[in-house]
C-alpha cells in the first residue's frame, strides 16, 4: 500500500503504473506545493493529466481527486495496490 501522505511514494507509484501501461511521464512544477503531470501514450498523445500535491498529508482532498482522476486509466483504488 502506498503511503497517501508521502509525495515520493505517490510519485513512484505513478511512474511504475505509467511504465506498466506503456506511458511516459512529464513533470512540471506549477507551484511550490504541487506538480503537474502529463502521461503520454506511445503515439505521442496525452493519455492523462493530473495535479500531484507535494505535501499530500496537508491536502488529502487533492490526493482523493488525483486518485479519482486517474481511475479511468489505472483502475479504481490504483493508489491502494
Amino acid at each position: 500500500m502506498v503511503e497517501r501522505d508521502d509525495y515520493a511514494a505517490i510519485r513512484d507509484r505513478l511512474v511504475a503504473l505509467a511504465r506498466a501501461h506503456g506511458l511516459r511521464c512529464d513533470w512540471a512544477e506549477t507551484s511550490r506545493r504541487q506538480r503537474f503531470l502529463l502521461l503520454w501514450d506511445p503515439a505521442g498523445r496525452v493519455a492523462a493529466r493530473a495535479i500531484v500535491p507535494l505535501y499530500p498529508g496537508e491536502t488529502p482532498e487533492l490526493v482523493e481527486a488525483l486518485e479519482r482522476g486517474l481511475a479511468t486509466l489505472f483502475g479504481d483504488d490504483w493508489l491502494e495496490d
